[in-house]
Parts: C-alpha cells; structure tokens; sequence
C-alpha cells in the first residue's frame, strides 16, 4: 500500500504506522522518504494525536481491528479526514454474526448457518449437518478464528474450543456454524461510497499454513490474481446475486459504507455463497492488486 501511494503525484509527504523496514526504504516522486512512525496501528489516541498535529490531507486505514475499534469515527470527531468504513459499517467483519444476520435479512446467497450463544445449541446444530461445518469465533482473531470439522467429534471439540477453553477470548462469546460447502474459493474487494459500488478484479488467496492445503487457516499464505474461475459474464452474476442486495441493504438500514469491501465467495456447483464479509482491503490479495494497477490510486 505504501508503495503504491508513494507512487502517486497528488502525495508529497507519507507517513505509515508503525511502518518496517521495507517500507523505509519507498520514496515519494518528489524523492521525499516515507516515514515510519513508532506508534502502533491499533493505538487510536495517539494516532489521532499525530493527525491533529500534522494534519495529513487524508489517512489510509489498512488493519481491521482500528476500524473495529472506531477509528474513523475517532478521526472525524477531529475533523479528519480518513477513508475507511466507520464503526458501526466495520461490523461487516467485526461481527460474523451480524454478518450473518444481515445476509439472511436481505437474501445474500451464503451457507446454512446458524448464529448460537450457548455450546449446548451450538453442538446440536453442527450435529445436524453431521457435523460436516465450518465453526466461527464472532469476533476478530488475526484470521485464525474459523475451524473446519469433518464429523460430530470435531465440530463438538471445535465448539468447545472456542466458548469453553476460549482460545481466542471474547471473540468467541458467540459463534456462527455454517454447512461445510465444497468448489473454489474467490475472493472479491468492492470500492464502495456508500452510494455506488465499484468492482476490482477477482483474486485467490490460500489461507492454509501448511503444504498441500493443509494445516489451520491463517490470514493467508499468498495469493494471486486474476483468479481464472469467473468470467466477466459471471463475474456480474456475481454482482447481481451478492454486491447489489448488500448495497441496498446498507442503504435501508442506515449504514454508511465508505471503504473496501472484501467478500470471500465459494463457488459452488449452485452458484456463488459468501463465506464470509471483511470491511478492509484483503491481505495479501492487495500486494497483488496494486500490482496490476496502472492508474493513481490516490
């Protein structure tokens, strides 16, 4: 992300928080150096100290636990102005339940799931898919939070694991059981005002840790775009069947979508399901992004 911006003739100065090694090595088109700031990307008080102080024209938010956290509310309390979907819009990935929710509300086509409390009801409905499901903490956990079971035994471990033994904490008060689904798994980022909706390409990451698809799921391993699973004709089935009724849904409920969204898809033999819904530019699928485009991105 940096090194596009940096690319951009409308960016004097950049500064990234907290920024590494690589990144200071970028300079903009004026030759002015990126700046890596000592200050964390989940620490909201003092990034919105920064701001108030120098003034950047606009701030990118990258992670999704500050939009989680408000920090686009934080910063336009102040009068700043950033780009990133606000608190309650963040939710899209912030919550997996109102996620789901909010797909059985407005008929985006996803898995049958259900959204549970308590353990006990948990186990049951993962029993009656044979406990071939896909267990989700709520909350945010670093991409790590969603188990694949294959029987009764590993959904039920599964449960446990995360609102018993809570390894992942308060993430996992509640949980989403979603039917295991099987085909390819796409991802998708819309460039969204609130208003209209604007599709990037299509991308495949592989979240697996291990060799072989294998291993737990991480935030992902890699990725690579386009994906060659859709054609344009598809691609706006897609659109149709998924982007559409989210974008009409945000408008009847009042929510202020102003970022990237990043829907994960399942193409299955009966047609596209969304997995999942994050509120942020996808990583890596964004390394692979930004190299394909061409345009300013600013």
């Amino acid at each position: 992300m940096a090194w596009k911006l940096a690319q951009s003739t409308r960016v004097d100065k950049l500064w990234v928080a907290p920024g590494n090694g690589g990144i200071a090595g970028e300079t903009t088109v004026n030759g002015e150096p990126v700046e890596c700031l000592p200050i964390g990307a989940d620490d909201l008080p003092e990034l919105a100290k920064f701001a108030r102080e120098h003034q950047p024209e606009l701030t990118v938010v990258g992670p999704d636990n500050p939009l989680a956290e408000g920090i686009v509310d934080l910063f336009e309390e102040h009068g700043l102005r950033i780009w990133g979907p606000n608190k309650e819009a963040a939710q899209f990935e912030a919550s997996k339940v109102f996620a789901q929710d909010f797909m059985a509300r407005h008929g985006i086509p996803t898995a049958k799931a259900g959204t549970f409390d308590f353990p006990t009801a948990a186990k049951a409905f993962a029993a009656e898919l044979n406990g071939s499901c896909v267990v989700k903490a709520d909350g945010l956990a670093l991409g790590k939070g969603v188990l694949i079971c294959k029987s009764v035994e590993e959904s039920e471990a599964a449960i446990d694991s995360v609102m018993i033994d809570r390894e992942f904490g308060d993430a996992g008060n509640q949980v989403v059981i979603q039917e295991f689904l099987e085909g390819v798994e796409v991802s998708l980022h819309v460039l969204c005002d609130g208003r209209t909706a604007i599709l990037f390409p299509t991308s495949q990451d592989h979240k697996r840790a291990l060799d072989g698809d294998k291993g737990l799921n991480t935030g992902g391993m890699g990725t690579y775009s386009p994906a060659p699973f859709l054609s344009e004709e598809e691609l706006q089935a897609v659109t149709h069947a998924v982007v559409d009724p989210w974008l009409m849904g945000c408008r009847a409920e009042g929510i202020d979508f102003c970022g990237m969204l990043y829907p994960g898809l399942m193409l299955t033999a009966d047609g596209p399901r969304v997995l999942e819904f994050n509120a942020r530019w996808g990583d890596p699928e964004t390394q692979v992004y930004l190299m394909r485009l061409e345009t300013d991105l600013v």
